[in-house]
Protein backbone atom coordinates (compact mmCIF):
# COMPACT_ATOMS: atom_id res chain seq x y z
CA UNK A 1 0.00 0.00 0.00
CA UNK A 2 1.64 3.57 -0.77
CA UNK A 3 1.72 5.83 1.77
CA UNK A 4 -0.68 8.40 0.15
CA UNK A 5 -3.53 5.73 0.10
CA UNK A 6 -6.35 5.90 2.52
CA UNK A 7 -8.75 4.29 4.17
CA UNK A 8 -11.66 4.80 2.25
CA UNK A 9 -8.98 3.87 -0.94
CA UNK A 10 -7.57 0.23 0.52
CA UNK A 11 -10.86 -0.72 1.63
CA UNK A 12 -11.77 -2.62 4.64
CA UNK A 13 -12.47 -6.09 2.59
CA UNK A 14 -9.19 -5.80 1.06
CA UNK A 15 -7.43 -5.11 4.42
CA UNK A 16 -9.29 -8.15 6.42
CA UNK A 17 -8.13 -10.22 3.01
CA UNK A 18 -5.12 -9.44 3.44
CA UNK A 19 -4.58 -10.23 7.11
CA UNK A 20 -4.05 -13.87 6.48
CA UNK A 21 -1.08 -13.90 3.66
CA UNK A 22 0.42 -11.05 5.87
CA UNK A 23 0.55 -13.42 8.93
CA UNK A 24 1.89 -16.12 6.58
CA UNK A 25 4.68 -14.55 5.56
CA UNK A 26 5.24 -14.08 9.69
CA UNK A 27 4.76 -16.98 10.62
CA UNK A 28 7.28 -18.49 7.42
CA UNK A 29 9.21 -15.76 6.25
CA UNK A 30 10.92 -18.07 3.52
CA UNK A 31 7.37 -17.38 2.07
CA UNK A 32 6.16 -15.17 -0.04
CA UNK A 33 2.67 -13.97 0.38
CA UNK A 34 0.42 -11.68 -1.85
CA UNK A 35 -1.99 -9.16 -0.87
CA UNK A 36 -3.20 -9.04 -4.23
CA UNK A 37 -7.24 -8.70 -4.31
CA UNK A 38 -8.10 -12.53 -4.54
CA UNK A 39 -5.35 -13.88 -3.67
CA UNK A 40 -5.41 -16.62 -1.07
CA UNK A 41 -1.95 -18.05 -1.56
CA UNK A 42 -1.34 -21.14 1.21
CA UNK A 43 -2.46 -18.62 4.06
CA UNK A 44 -5.25 -21.14 4.49
CA UNK A 45 -3.03 -23.05 6.68
CA UNK A 46 -3.05 -20.50 9.53
CA UNK A 47 -6.79 -20.77 9.91
CA UNK A 48 -6.48 -24.76 10.08
CA UNK A 49 -5.10 -24.75 13.12
CA UNK A 50 -7.86 -23.87 15.67
CA UNK A 51 -11.03 -21.37 15.75
CA UNK A 52 -8.74 -19.23 17.78
CA UNK A 53 -6.31 -18.58 15.29
CA UNK A 54 -8.74 -17.85 12.18
CA UNK A 55 -10.74 -15.61 14.69
CA UNK A 56 -7.98 -13.37 16.13
CA UNK A 57 -7.12 -12.96 12.50
CA UNK A 58 -10.16 -11.65 11.51
CA UNK A 59 -9.81 -8.93 14.59
CA UNK A 60 -6.39 -8.08 13.58
CA UNK A 61 -7.53 -7.21 10.03
CA UNK A 62 -10.36 -5.16 12.12
CA UNK A 63 -8.21 -3.55 14.57
CA UNK A 64 -5.65 -2.73 11.57
CA UNK A 65 -8.52 -1.12 9.35
CA UNK A 66 -8.98 0.88 12.64
CA UNK A 67 -4.92 2.16 12.80
CA UNK A 68 -5.25 2.79 8.91
CA UNK A 69 -8.62 5.05 9.83
CA UNK A 70 -6.84 6.67 12.92
CA UNK A 71 -3.88 7.52 10.82
CA UNK A 72 -5.55 9.35 8.33
CA UNK A 73 -7.51 11.54 10.60
CA UNK A 74 -4.25 12.61 11.72
CA UNK A 75 -2.96 13.34 8.61
CA UNK A 76 -5.88 15.59 8.18
CA UNK A 77 -5.31 17.40 11.48
CA UNK A 78 -1.64 18.17 10.51
CA UNK A 79 -2.75 19.33 7.63
CA UNK A 80 -5.26 21.61 8.84
CA UNK A 81 -2.56 22.49 11.31
CA UNK A 82 -4.38 21.23 14.87
CA UNK A 83 -1.70 20.31 16.44
CA UNK A 84 -3.36 19.51 19.81
CA UNK A 85 -5.70 17.31 17.85
CA UNK A 86 -2.50 15.27 16.38
CA UNK A 87 -1.35 14.59 19.98
CA UNK A 88 -3.80 13.52 21.04
CA UNK A 89 -4.44 10.92 18.09
CA UNK A 90 -1.08 9.90 18.33
CA UNK A 91 -1.12 8.72 21.45
CA UNK A 92 -4.18 6.63 20.60
CA UNK A 93 -2.67 5.80 17.26
CA UNK A 94 0.53 4.45 19.37
CA UNK A 95 -1.51 2.57 21.91
CA UNK A 96 -3.69 0.92 19.50
CA UNK A 97 -0.69 -0.18 17.28
CA UNK A 98 1.22 -2.04 20.54
CA UNK A 99 -1.85 -4.09 21.09
CA UNK A 100 -2.31 -5.15 17.22
CA UNK A 101 1.49 -6.19 17.86
CA UNK A 102 0.68 -8.10 20.64
CA UNK A 103 -2.05 -9.79 19.09
CA UNK A 104 -0.31 -10.54 15.72
CA UNK A 105 3.13 -11.94 18.12
CA UNK A 106 0.36 -14.34 19.40
CA UNK A 107 -1.70 -15.22 16.68
CA UNK A 108 2.11 -16.25 15.49
CA UNK A 109 3.15 -18.06 18.35
CA UNK A 110 -0.13 -20.16 18.45
CA UNK A 111 0.02 -21.10 15.22
CA UNK A 112 3.87 -22.24 15.48
CA UNK A 113 2.93 -23.89 18.45
CA UNK A 114 0.13 -25.73 17.07
CA UNK A 115 2.47 -26.65 13.98
CA UNK A 116 5.05 -28.27 16.10
CA UNK A 117 4.53 -28.82 19.91
CA UNK A 118 7.82 -27.47 21.76
CA UNK A 119 10.44 -29.29 23.22
CA UNK A 120 10.97 -28.20 26.93
CA UNK A 121 14.24 -27.27 27.87
CA UNK A 122 14.59 -28.88 31.66
CA UNK A 123 16.46 -27.23 34.92
CA UNK A 124 15.71 -26.80 38.62
CA UNK A 125 14.52 -23.31 39.40
CA UNK A 126 12.87 -21.93 41.69
CA UNK A 127 9.23 -20.84 40.70
CA UNK A 128 8.70 -17.63 43.40
CA UNK A 129 11.28 -15.87 41.67
CA UNK A 130 8.64 -15.94 38.89
CA UNK A 131 6.06 -15.48 40.56
CA UNK A 132 6.87 -12.02 42.08
CA UNK A 133 7.95 -11.18 38.16
CA UNK A 134 4.29 -12.00 37.21
CA UNK A 135 2.96 -10.25 39.78
CA UNK A 136 4.98 -6.95 39.17
CA UNK A 137 3.91 -7.04 35.38
CA UNK A 138 0.44 -7.74 36.66
CA UNK A 139 0.52 -4.49 38.36
CA UNK A 140 2.27 -2.24 35.49
CA UNK A 141 -0.48 -3.59 33.10
CA UNK A 142 -3.66 -3.09 35.91
CA UNK A 143 -2.52 0.63 35.65
CA UNK A 144 -5.05 3.45 36.88
CA UNK A 145 -7.28 0.18 37.25
CA UNK A 146 -8.53 -0.35 40.78
CA UNK A 147 -7.16 -3.45 41.04
CA UNK A 148 -5.15 -5.29 43.64
CA UNK A 149 -2.59 -8.21 42.50
CA UNK A 150 -2.05 -10.75 45.26
CA UNK A 151 0.50 -13.42 45.05
CA UNK A 152 0.65 -16.23 47.21
CA UNK A 153 2.93 -19.61 47.70
CA UNK A 154 2.48 -21.94 49.98
CA UNK A 155 6.46 -22.42 50.53
CA UNK A 156 9.19 -20.30 49.73
CA UNK A 157 11.58 -21.14 48.02
CA UNK A 158 9.85 -23.75 45.81
CA UNK A 159 12.09 -25.45 43.24
CA UNK A 160 10.38 -27.58 40.15
CA UNK A 161 12.03 -29.59 37.59
CA UNK A 162 10.50 -27.72 34.21
CA UNK A 163 11.15 -25.14 31.56
CA UNK A 164 11.42 -21.44 33.47
CA UNK A 165 10.62 -20.06 29.96
CA UNK A 166 7.45 -21.94 29.33
CA UNK A 167 6.41 -21.57 32.33
CA UNK A 168 7.08 -17.60 32.76
CA UNK A 169 5.07 -17.49 29.31
CA UNK A 170 2.43 -19.47 31.08
CA UNK A 171 1.84 -17.38 34.28
CA UNK A 172 2.10 -14.03 32.04
CA UNK A 173 -0.62 -14.98 29.95
CA UNK A 174 -2.92 -15.84 32.58
CA UNK A 175 -1.67 -12.76 34.60
CA UNK A 176 -2.63 -10.21 31.49
CA UNK A 177 -5.78 -12.04 30.65
CA UNK A 178 -7.06 -11.94 34.26
CA UNK A 179 -5.81 -7.82 34.47
CA UNK A 180 -7.70 -7.25 30.85
CA UNK A 181 -10.94 -8.82 31.60
CA UNK A 182 -11.15 -7.63 35.29
CA UNK A 183 -12.11 -3.56 35.71
CA UNK A 184 -11.66 -3.27 39.38
CA UNK A 185 -11.54 -6.16 42.78
CA UNK A 186 -9.06 -8.54 42.58
CA UNK A 187 -6.52 -10.83 40.88
CA UNK A 188 -5.35 -13.46 42.14
CA UNK A 189 -2.46 -15.98 41.57
CA UNK A 190 -1.48 -18.71 44.11
CA UNK A 191 1.20 -21.51 43.86
CA UNK A 192 1.25 -24.99 46.05
CA UNK A 193 2.67 -28.29 46.45
CA UNK A 194 0.36 -31.02 46.46
CA UNK A 195 2.51 -34.08 46.72
CA UNK A 196 4.55 -34.69 43.30
CA UNK A 197 2.34 -31.38 41.70
CA UNK A 198 3.03 -28.05 41.51
CA UNK A 199 -0.86 -26.27 41.51
CA UNK A 200 -0.92 -23.24 40.15
CA UNK A 201 -4.41 -20.74 40.38
CA UNK A 202 -4.91 -17.50 39.05
CA UNK A 203 -8.64 -16.16 39.84
CA UNK A 204 -10.39 -12.88 39.53
CA UNK A 205 -13.57 -10.98 39.94
CA UNK A 206 -14.09 -9.65 36.89
CA UNK A 207 -16.55 -10.24 33.81
CA UNK A 208 -16.69 -14.01 33.88
CA UNK A 209 -17.50 -16.32 30.81
CA UNK A 210 -20.65 -18.28 29.74
CA UNK A 211 -20.23 -22.02 30.42
CA UNK A 212 -20.68 -21.59 26.21
CA UNK A 213 -17.07 -19.69 26.29
CA UNK A 214 -15.75 -21.80 29.15
CA UNK A 215 -15.87 -24.63 26.47
CA UNK A 216 -15.00 -23.01 23.49
CA UNK A 217 -11.41 -22.33 25.27
CA UNK A 218 -10.54 -25.87 25.83
CA UNK A 219 -12.26 -26.92 22.53
CA UNK A 220 -10.06 -29.36 19.83
CA UNK A 221 -12.31 -29.52 17.18
CA UNK A 222 -12.00 -27.12 14.16
CA UNK A 223 -15.91 -26.63 13.25
CA UNK A 224 -16.90 -23.32 12.75
CA UNK A 225 -18.29 -22.19 16.48
CA UNK A 226 -21.63 -20.11 17.03
CA UNK A 227 -21.43 -16.94 15.24
CA UNK A 228 -22.80 -15.24 19.15
CA UNK A 229 -20.22 -16.85 21.04
CA UNK A 230 -17.42 -16.42 18.10
CA UNK A 231 -18.25 -12.18 18.54
CA UNK A 232 -17.56 -12.41 22.16
CA UNK A 233 -14.36 -10.52 23.41
CA UNK A 234 -13.03 -14.05 25.15
CA UNK A 235 -9.30 -13.87 26.38
CA UNK A 236 -9.42 -17.30 23.91
CA UNK A 237 -5.73 -17.04 22.25
CA UNK A 238 -4.33 -16.35 25.22
CA UNK A 239 -5.41 -18.89 27.34
CA UNK A 240 -5.18 -21.34 24.07
CA UNK A 241 -1.36 -21.05 24.09
CA UNK A 242 -1.26 -22.06 27.34
CA UNK A 243 -2.80 -24.92 27.32
CA UNK A 244 -1.02 -25.87 24.69
CA UNK A 245 2.48 -25.15 26.90
CA UNK A 246 0.54 -26.88 29.69
CA UNK A 247 0.33 -29.79 27.52
CA UNK A 248 4.01 -29.92 26.79
CA UNK A 249 4.86 -29.89 30.28
CA UNK A 250 2.70 -32.93 31.43
CA UNK A 251 0.32 -31.08 33.24
CA UNK A 252 -3.81 -29.89 33.01
CA UNK A 253 -5.36 -26.86 32.76
CA UNK A 254 -9.23 -26.76 33.76
CA UNK A 255 -11.47 -23.44 34.21
CA UNK A 256 -14.85 -22.49 35.90
CA UNK A 257 -16.25 -19.19 35.63
CA UNK A 258 -19.63 -17.15 36.01
CA UNK A 259 -21.12 -14.18 33.93
CA UNK A 260 -20.02 -11.09 36.34
CA UNK A 261 -18.49 -12.51 38.97
CA UNK A 262 -15.78 -13.76 37.46
CA UNK A 263 -12.88 -16.41 36.36
CA UNK A 264 -10.69 -19.39 38.40
CA UNK A 265 -7.92 -21.01 36.33
CA UNK A 266 -5.97 -23.85 37.74
CA UNK A 267 -3.41 -25.57 36.38
CA UNK A 268 -1.33 -28.86 37.82
CA UNK A 269 2.33 -29.46 36.51
CA UNK A 270 4.71 -32.16 37.96
CA UNK A 271 7.29 -30.99 40.20
CA UNK A 272 9.95 -33.32 38.25
CA UNK A 273 10.27 -34.43 34.83
CA UNK A 274 10.11 -37.60 34.08
CA UNK A 275 11.63 -37.30 30.70
CA UNK A 276 15.17 -37.97 31.71
CA UNK A 277 17.23 -39.64 29.32
CA UNK A 278 20.50 -42.31 30.57
CA UNK A 279 23.59 -39.44 31.34
CA UNK A 280 21.05 -36.42 31.01
CA UNK A 281 22.27 -33.52 33.19
CA UNK A 282 19.55 -30.65 34.38
CA UNK A 283 20.32 -27.84 35.03
CA UNK A 284 20.16 -26.22 38.09
CA UNK A 285 19.89 -22.10 38.75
Amino acid sequence: MKPTQSPSTYSRKTVLQCMPAVLEALHSPTQNASCAPGHRGNAGHLRAHSPEVSRATRDAGSALYELLGMAELVRVAYQKGELKSVQERLSLLIGDATNLSAVISNIVDLARIEMEPPEPAYEQFDIVTLLDEVSQTGRRLAGNKPLTIMDVSAATPLVIESDPAMISRIMTELMSNAVKFTDRGRVAIILCKEDDLLRMTVADNGRGMTQEQVKELFDVSDHTHDSEVQEQDTPGLGLRIVKNLVNALGGNITASSRTGEGTIVEITLPLTTMKRSPGRVIKSR
